[in-house]
């Protein structure tokens, strides 16, 4: 989750015409949890615009993927992960070509596979072992053929 300061808000006349968007300068995360840095195309009238979208949550952007049509597109999807999720002594970002969801056969618990650009695999696990781990959901795929595959 993101959680927003009053003394962060900057106040702009009507930020690319609509009035009911607020602008911060910065967001603070509560958690030490993966997120997704997400970029966006969105097309308004004739004009293509991109932008970045951060997600707190594999739900927010899965609902970010079910929104996709032909008013916004993703156009790729970073992972930023924490220290216990990469292995190492800091936050990663990562450009992520795969999130898959599965479910331990013994536990019931969901768990979450990462796979991103230069070979690394991350698994959380929420519980799960990960040696039960099969019947993969793929939710996001890079590669658009693959994802329904």
């Amino acid at each position: 989750m993101f959680i927003t300061h009053k003394q962060a808000e900057i106040f702009l006349d009507a930020y690319l015409g609509d009035d009911s968007i607020q602008c911060w300068q910065y967001v603070e995360q509560t958690t030490h949890c993966p997120w997704f840095y997400v970029k966006v195309g969105r097309r308004q009238g004739s004009e293509a615009l991109t932008s970045m979208v951060m997600l707190p949550s594999i739900s927010a952007l899965e609902q970010l993927l079910n929104e996709q049509g032909a008013d916004i597109r993703v156009l790729d999807v970073q992972l930023v992960s924490p220290t216990y999720l990469n292995g190492s002594d800091g936050w990663k970002m990562e450009r992520l070509l795969e999130v898959r969801e599965t479910v331990d056969d013994l536990s019931k618990e969901a768990a979450y596979v990462y796979s991103l650009e230069g070979g690394h695999i991350y698994t959380e696990a929420l519980g799960a072992s990960t040696s039960d781990l099969q019947n993969f959901r793929i939710i996001f795929s890079a590669t658009p053929v693959s994802r329904r595959a």
